[in-house]
Formats: structure tokens, C-alpha cells, sequence
């Protein structure tokens, strides 16, 4: 999360800095252009103009691109000192539990917390020391140059007068900082120990662990118990008159939910939905979009919907019945309307082996096949320093993106018959020097946006999500 701050500290610069200076050069520009040259002094007024131009420029230059590089340079260094101290104290915090409990589950997450949030700060500090951080810098802001410039030439190929301008201004194109700010939806799904059916003799998540066909184990739902251990979650057990321990479980279970505290059990925990929020915003910038998040609670109700079928038709049923997204079979403008904001559902489980699922409105160039509505699910794993990106690699596919080779790459998978090569010719210097993690590419930026400007509707790319 400490890193996500350091690029709205540089996005603040970009828009409150930068674009009223760009905006007053752009205008004496104009000015030195329009002059009428006085031929007494041999054009003076005009150079005069033209080199306060290039000293306002050269000043600007100095003031915003080296200011926003020692800004992002000393604000990555703290935010990877602050990731070493809270993975040391939250690693610790779990081994000492783990022990004093004999919860090995726990220590062994420590363990894996404290290891590799040292050695992934490790990394990042050197990266700085050594000026791979600052290479890597370079690279990404000639690279928003670059897709600001590809997007301006997409716009003025589809949209002209005024539509055209409101567009640009929405997106920064020409001034401040550029990306499309999109309304984003995080929601954690969860379900409740007293809801059921008319005429039921138990509630519906008694049933639900009673019918073993189902494998929704109420235990395993709550975190005291787990299918697989390399494939645990973070949920959530919130008592609506207080916390809620495994014995208040086993007695609801016991019970059949006759007896002991109502609860609520969420799929992951808020802090878990904040780092994936925080990775999301952090690599979307790679592809100019600006995450504009909202977190939402949604109940579900039927056990498809907690373990949920890796198909989809069953991913286009959830997300129109539960989380509102249009059909385009029964209403292709609000379906197209609905892409404007993005939702990104935690769930349970999959009935298989998959972490996240996207639903494409439209096809891709990559060979996306396109779906009745659009959204995507994703579902929490430990560790974090892995699963952490599955849900922006989730929004990827949203965009029209494809897997691709490499795990420096958010867009790789090693899942399922995508299976793709970890390997790629910029993996060491590119995952270890550069970024210190995995990215996007700039080509897969431009197959965002040919998929935005082509799919989005101007009413959406000329409004901003602020």
C-alpha cells in the first residue's frame, strides 16, 4: 500500500503542478507564433519570446520531471522500509501465535510473511541503491508518453470538435496526469448463519454443510479448517453482537443453527481486499488507467455462489444476478453502458483448481471469445507476495488481454491448459533490476486501449470517476 501512495503523490504533481505550467508554455507558444515581427530590431519581440519559451520549458522540465523522480526515488525508499517492518511484525506476530497456540498453519504463514517480505525489500532497496529503480522509472514515464500519444492518435481517428476535446481533457491527454479514471467496485462477498428459506427446517448454510455433494464445509468457510493447505484464504467471521470463536461454530453446527450468536462470514478480510485494491491501482498505471475504487459488502444466497463453477455461463449468471451487470442479449446498450464500471467480486472458492474468472463483453484481438455481461470474480490465497496479483490480472483480461509467457508479466499463468513458459528473455533484469516485480508491457497497454476506445462509450470515456 506504502508504494500505491507514492504514485498518487507524483499523480497530485501531474495534475496541480504540471498542467497549469503546460497549460501557460502552450500559451505563450501561441503568442510567439501569432507576434508580428518588429523588423527594426530584427525580429526581436520574436526571439525574445521564443527564449523566455525555452527558459520557462527548460525550468518546467527541471522543476516537474526531476522533481517527480526524486519524489518517486525517496518515496519508494521509505515505502520499502515500511514493507520490511510490517512483514517482520506481522511475520513474528504469526510465529509467536502459531507457537503459543500449536497452530503450525499459522507459523508456517509467518515464516512465509517474514521471509519474503524481507527479501522482496531486499531487493527493492537494492534496486534503488544500484539505480535499477531509476532506469526502470525512466522507461515507465517515456512509456505513458508514448500511450498518451497512441491514445491522442486513436481519439482523433474516431471523435472530432467538441466530443473529441471533452474526451481528452477527461483522460489528460494534453495536460495533467494522464489515465482513464474508471468507477471500480471491490466487493467481498459474504453469507449469513441465519438466513433461509420459507418452510425450511434449518438455516441455509446448515443445509448447505450437510449435503456433502456441495464440499461447503462450514469450518473451512469460517478458517478453522481447510480442503488444501497450499490453497487457504483469509476469511471473515464477523458476530453481530460481538466475535465469534470455533466453539460458537461447532455449537451452530451442532445445533443446526438453533443456538448461539448470528454471524456473518465474509470470503476474505478487509486488509486482504486493501492489498489487492493497493497492487491493482499500483500496475494498472502501466496500462493509463486510474482505478477509482469503491468497497462494497454483497450477501449471496444459493451455494453456487460460494463455490462457484469454472464455467461461463455459471460466471454470466452470478454476475447478473448478484451483482446487477446487464445482459447484452436483453439490453445491449446497458450492457455496453455497464463496462464504465468495473466490478471485482472476491468469492470463496472454485469448484477446480482456478484463482479468477472474466467475463468479456467483447472480444479481443488476442482471442478473447465475448460473453452476455462483463465482470470478474477472484477468490483470496496465501502467500500474498504471489496471489496478490490475481485480481489485477483479472482486470487485465477485462480490457481484452491475453497470458503470456513469463512471470514478469502480470498477464502469465502457469494454470489449466493456458499453461505458459515462466520463462522470458527480460525475466532477470526486468523482475529482479527494473521493476522488482511483474508488469505490464507497453503492447499490452495499446491493446487496452484499442479495446477501450473501440468498446467504451464517448459518454464514458469523457466522464471522470473522481
Amino acid at each position: 500500500m506504502a508504494h500505491e501512495v507514492c504514485n498518487t503523490i507524483n499523480e497530485w504533481i501531474e495534475e496541480n503542478v504540471a498542467q497549469p505550467v503546460e497549460r501557460w508554455i502552450d500559451q505563450l507558444e501561441q503568442t510567439c507564433q501569432q507576434q508580428s515581427c518588429n523588423w527594426w530590431c530584427l525580429c526581436c519581440n520574436k526571439w525574445l519570446c521564443w527564449l523566455v519559451w525555452i527558459v520557462v520549458k527548460v525550468v518546467e522540465w527541471i522543476i516537474v520531471t526531476v522533481g517527480k523522480w526524486v519524489v518517486h526515488t525517496v518515496c519508494e525508499l521509505v515505502a520499502d522500509v515500511v514493507d520490511i517492518v510490517v512483514s517482520v511484525v506481522v511475520g513474528v506476530w504469526n510465529i509467536v501465535i502459531g507457537i503459543l497456540t500449536w497452530d503450525w498453519q499459522s507459523v508456517w504463514d509467518g515464516l512465509v510473511t517474514l521471509v519474503g517480505g524481507v527479501l522482496q525489500g531486499a531487493v527493492d532497496i537494492a534496486r534503488v541503491d544500484f539505480i535499477g529503480d531509476t532506469f526502470g522509472y525512466i522507461g515507465d514515464e517515456v512509456n505513458k508518453g508514448r500511450l498518451r500519444d497512441y491514445v491522442r492518435n486513436l481519439l482523433e481517428a474516431k471523435y472530432t470538435g467538441e466530443q473529441l476535446q471533452a474526451i481528452k481533457d477527461a483522460l489528460g491527454v494534453d495536460y495533467g496526469a494522464f489515465g482513464f479514471r474508471l468507477a471500480t467496485r471491490a466487493i467481498r462477498t459474504f453469507v449469513r448463519s441465519d438466513f433461509r428459506l420459507p418452510a425450511t427446517n434449518a438455516p441455509e448454510l446448515i443445509r448447505w454443510h450437510e449435503n456433502t455433494a456441495l464440499r461447503l464445509n462450514i469450518k473451512e468457510l469460517c478458517g478453522y479448517q481447510y480442503e488444501e493447505f497450499w490453497r487457504r484464504f483469509r476469511p471473515e467471521v464477523v458476530g453481530d453482537s460481538g466475535s465469534i470463536s470455533e466453539s460458537d461454530i461447532d455449537n451452530y453446527i451442532s445445533s443446526r443453527g438453533a443456538s448461539g450468536p448470528t454471524f456473518s462470514i465474509f470470503c476474505m478480510d478487509e486488509g486482504t481486499l486493501d492489498t489487492k485494491i493497493s497492487t491493482a491501482s499500483e500496475k494498472a498505471r502501466a496500462l493509463g488507467l486510474l482505478y477509482r475504487w469503491r468497497k462494497e459488502q454483497v450477501q449471496v444466497t444459493q451455494p453456487g455462489d460460494v463455490r462457484h463453477q469454472e464455467t461461463e455461463a455459471a460466471l454470466v449468471s452470478f454476475l447478473n444476478r448478484v451483482i446487477g451487470r446487464r445482459l447484452k442479449s436483453m439490453d445491449p446498450a446497458g450492457a455496453t453502458a455497464d463496462l464504465c464500471n468495473l466490478p471485482c467480486a472476491g468469492v470463496f472458492r472454485y469448484t477446480e483448481k482456478l484463482n479468477g474468472l472474466t467475463a468479456n463483453l467483447m472480444g479481443s484481438s488476442c482471442g478473447l471469445d465475448p460473453t452476455d455481461d462483463s465482470g470478474l470474480t477472484f477468490m483470496d490465497r496465501l502467500p500474498d507476495i504471489v496471489w496478490k496479483y490475481v485480481m489485477v490480472h483479472e482486470t487485465g483480461h477485462y480490457f481484452g488481454l491475453c497470458h503470456v509467457d513469463g512471470i514478469n508479466h502480470i498477464m502469465f499463468t502457469a494454470a489449466g491448459d493456458q499453461n505458459k513458459s515462466w520463462w522470458d528473455g527480460w525475466l532477470i533484469p526486468d523482475y529482479l533490476y527494473l521493476h522488482g516485480g511483474p508488469t505490464f508491457t507497453f503492447d499490452e497497454a495499446t491493446q487496452v486501449w484499442d479495446y477501450i476506445v473501440a468498446n467504451f462509450t464517448p459518454e464514458c470515456l469523457r466522464t471522470r470517476a473522481d
